[in-house]
């Protein structure tokens, strides 16, 4: 099961059991909207029978809507304890982050016309034979970012392998600058020229080693490119010191193990490593889960930078308030299916949420 799809079975879990104290841990990190607020409705139910909840979430929105008081946590120590209603947004960042951070979020104009990726009727069965993707088409210009929408579980992992060659069961055809490499591997990929970035979902599982340090994990990215029997630790230092230097990431040292570190200091080798290679096409699959919002906006800064160097971005999120903000459209998916692809300048939360659970609303491409 994908990341989102085992925490939705965790919070049925613990829901259907009953409790008295009910801690819940970015519980709407995968939800639409709509079920956000069902959730809530049933925290809210709960409370008035009398339940304790702590909820830790990130979205600031969440914090003003459901909780009765915030505590503000920033390097292991409680910053400040707040009523609610006696505060603001602006002054949870500013607790956050201890200095006065705006909250707005940049999306540069796309300069070109040129489509960098081209995905033409993909399709994916599992080893179960279920459907994961079924005929999925889009394109994505270069110096754009194409936001991804869905409730866990609607292809968004397999499209991302897809896109990386890590995916061999798929039908259709994946164009990069024109050149088909939907039955290439990475490694032919990377061979032929084709720099593709990819950022999944589960840090530890795919993207990093946990054991090694932020070293071994730089050289992983690049060993293929070593010649001879020994490795040249030397750039992978110095890669690792300017991603460290870059990204603010708060550890010992460069040669300490990346499973020691906090999960948005593991977030942020993971995305500086792939970043750092200089590619012409980013995969990236909630890039910010896990981060407080002084580290994600300094992600999102960093995502605007690649867009204007010309670099085509796909975007899978889970907040729609940032996909709104960052993307320049935002394709829908369900059940394996586009839905439609909206443009984030004019489309709503509502009508994404209505998207995600299925439903066609007027005035949506879902060709493009």
């Amino acid at each position: 099961m994908s990341v989102g799809e085992k925490q939705t079975v965790e919070i049925l879990k613990v829901l259907y059991r009953g409790a008295d104290i009910l801690i819940l841990d970015e519980p709407t990190a995968v939800l639409t909207p709509q079920e956000t607020d069902r959730l809530f409705d049933i925290l809210l139910r709960m409370k008035d029978q009398g339940c304790a909840i702590i909820i830790i979430t990130h979205k600031l929105h969440e914090v003003m809507e459901i909780s009765d008081r915030v505590s503000v946590l920033r390097r292991g120590e409680v910053a400040g304890t707040v009523n609610t209603r006696e505060t603001s947004p602006m002054e949870l960042t500013s607790m956050m982050v201890g200095k006065k951070v705006t909250l707005s979020i940049e999306r540069p104009p796309v300069k070109s016309e040129d489509i960098m990726l081209e995905v033409r009727d993909l399709s994916l069965i599992d080893r179960d034979s279920i459907k994961k993707l079924d005929r999925v088409s889009f394109s994505v210009r270069a110096g754009e970012i194409l936001g991804v929408a869905g409730v866990a579980g609607s292809g968004q992992k397999e499209l991302c392998e897809s896109i990386q060659g890590l995916e061999r069961r798929k039908r259709g055809e994946i164009l990069f600058k024109g050149e088909n490499i939907s039955h290439l591997t990475p490694r032919a990929i990377f061979e032929k020229g084709l720099r593709i970035s990819f950022i999944p979902e589960d840090r530890l599982g795919m993207g990093l080693v946990p054991t090694m340090d932020l070293v071994d994990n730089v050289i992983l990215k690049d060993y293929y490119l070593q010649k001879g029997i020994f490795l040249d630790r030397e750039p992978a230092k110095q890669r690792a010191e300017h991603i460290v230097k870059m990204l603010n990431v708060h550890t010992p040292s460069i040669y300490h193990p990346v499973n020691k570190l906090s999960g948005g200091n593991i977030q942020k080798v993971l995305l500086g490593r792939e970043i750092d290679s200089t590619p012409d096409f980013l995969v990236t699959a909630y890039p910010t889960r896990g981060l407080d919002i002084g580290s994600a906006h300094l992600i999102y800064d960093e995502l605007n930078r690649q867009k204007e160097r010309g670099v085509g971005i796909l975007y899978v999120g889970e907040d729609l308030n940032i996909l709104l903000s960052l993307c320049d459209r935002i394709m829908v998916m369900f059940e394996g299916k586009i839905i439609g692809t909206v443009d984030a300048s004019t489309a709503t939360k509502e009508e994404i949420g209505l998207m995600m659970l299925g439903e066609v609303t007027g005035g949506v491409n879902s060709n493009d």
